[in-house]
C-alpha cells in the first residue's frame, strides 16, 4: 500500500493508500486478500451512531437522531456545484467518522490504519468544509500519513481551495521499468521489481468561476472555473541493491529526484452530484510546467485531459452509465525521473493491472461502469450496491499522430462493491479487475470517477 499522486505513495507500485475528499485509495494490487471492507460493515454499525451524533447537536432543522438518520437516506441527491435540490436536514450540519481499516498481502504483509473525516455543509454547494486525515502502517515497512482540505468560499464565495500534503516511507516500493511493452510474470522473483523509497508531496488547487465574468451564457458559464495549482514532490530510493531492476536500470530519479510545478487550465462541471453522479458531464483541461532550478532539478511540461459523461436509466433498477475518458502527454525525456511519468495501471485507468505498470510520455484510456444501489436500510443509514466496468487503455512514444496506439492496447474488466455510510456523500468501494498478468483488488472511498 502506498501514499499516491495527490495521495500517499508507496505499495506496491506506489499503490494508492490515500485520503481526498472522495478517495481513499487503498490499492491492494495482485494477489492481495483485503479485509477492511468487511470490518468496516461491521463497525459502521456501531460508528453511523457516533458519526450521526454530534450532527444532530448542529443541525438547525434535525433534533431527532432516527429522523436525521431518514432524512439522509431520502436525500437521493447529495449536494453539489450545479443546483440540485438539497435536503434542509443537511444545512448547517456536520457529519464526523473515524474508520479503523485492517488488511493483509503477500506484499505488505498486516496493514492498519485509521480514516478520519469532517464533512460540514452550509448555505455552498456543494458543501461547506471537508477535512479528512489519514494514517497507516504495514509489517513489511509502509508507514504514510495524508490531509486533505476542500474549501469552497475560501475567499469571495465563487471560489475553491483544495489542499493535498503527503508523506510516506515504503520498504517494498516497485519499478517495472519505463516504456516496457513485454509481458510480465509478476509471479517470478518479484523481489526484482522491488525497492525502498522515502516520497513527500504537497498539491494546491485554486478554482474560481467565471459567471461573475461573462453573462452570454448563463447556463455555460455557472459551471465553467478558471484553475491554478502548485504542485510539489520529492521522492527518493534509497539502500537498495544491485539485484533489484531500479539498480539495474538506473533511471534518471533513481537516486533521488525534486519537483515544483504551476498549473493552468479550465473546469466544466454539469454533474448533479460530485460524490455520486448520475446525469451530466465533467471535463477538466490542464497544462503544468516545471523549470529547472525553480524548485526543481528538471524541466517538464505536462498536459492532462480528463472528460466523463453520466446518464441515468431504469432496468428493473435505476442504473448509471458512467464514461470517462482521458489523455496524458508529457515531454518526458532521459532527463524526467521515472516517477514524473504519466502513468497507466492500478485503479486509476487499468484496473487489474499493478500500479505504474507502464511508464510511457503519453497515454489514452478510458474507464465504463455501470452503477446501481440494491439494498437500502433506512433505520440504519446504510445503502448496499455494486458496479461492473471494463478499462482500456495505450500508450506510445511518437507523436498523437504518428505514434504506434494499435500495438499497445491494453484491457481490463471487473466488478465492485458499494456501502453508503453516515451520509449520502460518504461512499466505500471495492473493484476487482482482471488482466492478462493478474488481477488487482483495490478498497477506496469515493466512486472513481
Amino acid at each position: 500500500m502506498a501514499f499516491q499522486r495527490a495521495y500517499l505513495d508507496a505499495y506496491c507500485t506506489n499503490k494508492p493508500v490515500s485520503l481526498n475528499q472522495r478517495s481513499f485509495k487503498a490499492s491492494l494490487g495482485m494477489r492481495v486478500s483485503l479485509l477492511a471492507f468487511f470490518l468496516t460493515y461491521v463497525w459502521s454499525c456501531i460508528s453511523v451512531v457516533f458519526a450521526a451524533l454530534p450532527l444532530t447537536m448542529k443541525a438547525v432543522q434535525v433534533t431527532d437522531l432516527v429522523q436525521f438518520t431518514n432524512d439522509v437516506e431520502f436525500n437521493s441527491s447529495p449536494p453539489h456545484s450545479s443546483g440540485s435540490h438539497r435536503d434542509s436536514s443537511l444545512v448547517d450540519s456536520t457529519v464526523t467518522g473515524l474508520i479503523p481499516a485492517l488488511s493483509y498481502s503477500t506484499d505488505v504483509g498486516l496493514a492498519g490504519g485509521l480514516i478520519w473525516s469532517k464533512l460540514s455543509y452550509g448555505q455552498q454547494d456543494p458543501f461547506k468544509q471537508n477535512i479528512a486525515m489519514t494514517a497507516l502502517a504495514s509489517t513489511k515497512g509502509l508507514a504514510g500519513i495524508n490531509f486533505f482540505l476542500d474549501q469552497p468560499c475560501s475567499f469571495n464565495c465563487m471560489d475553491r481551495f483544495i489542499v493535498n500534503i503527503v508523506g510516506n516511507r515504503f520498504l517494498e516500493d516497485q519499478y517495472y521499468g519505463v516504456l516496457t511493452n513485454q509481458r510480465l510474470d509478476l509471479q517470478k522473483n518479484p523481489k526484482r521489481f522491488e525497492y525502498q523509497s522515502f516520497t513527500i508531496k504537497v498539491n494546491l488547487e485554486y478554482r474560481i468561476r467565471t459567471n461573475n465574468l461573462v453573462h452570454k451564457n448563463e447556463t455555460l458559464f455557472n459551471n465553467l472555473y478558471g484553475l491554478l495549482s502548485t504542485d510539489f514532490q520529492y521522492k527518493t530510493p534509497w539502500n537498495n541493491d544491485d539485484t533489484q531492476l531500479i539498480m539495474l536500470d538506473k533511471p534518471t530519479g533513481y537516486s533521488g529526484a525534486y519537483g515544483f510545478w504551476l498549473g493552468l487550465g479550465g473546469l466544466i462541471d454539469t454533474r448533479d452530484s460530485e460524490f455520486y453522479p448520475r446525469q451530466g458531464w465533467y471535463s477538466k483541461q490542464q497544462v503544468k510546467g516545471s523549470w529547472k532550478s525553480v524548485l526543481s532539478n528538471f524541466t517538464q511540461t505536462l498536459f492532462l485531459s480528463d472528460t466523463r459523461y453520466y446518464q441515468e436509466f431504469k432496468l428493473i433498477l435505476p442504473i448509471v452509465f458512467a464514461q470517462r475518458i482521458s489523455y496524458q502527454w508529457s515531454n518526458s525525456n532521459v532527463n524526467t525521473p521515472y516517477w514524473s511519468y504519466p502513468s497507466l495501471g492500478g485503479e486509476e485507468f487499468l484496473r487489474g493491472y499493478v500500479d505504474n505498470r507502464f511508464l510511457v510520455p503519453q497515454f489514452w484510456a478510458t474507464n465504463t461502469e455501470l452503477r446501481t444501489w440494491l439494498f437500502e436500510s433506512i433505520n440504519y443509514g446504510i445503502k448496499i450496491g455494486g458496479t461492473l466496468f471494463m478499462d482500456s487503455g495505450s500508450y506510445t512514444d511518437g507523436t498523437i499522430t504518428n505514434g504506434d496506439w494499435s500495438s499497445n492496447v491494453r484491457y481490463t474488466a471487473g466488478f465492485g462493491g458499494l456501502m453508503s455510510l453516515f451520509s449520502p456523500d460518504f461512499i466505500l468501494r471495492i473493484d476487482l479487475g482482471f488482466s492478462e498478468e493478474g488481477y488487482g483488488i483495490f478498497f477506496s472511498t469515493g466512486m472513481l470517477f
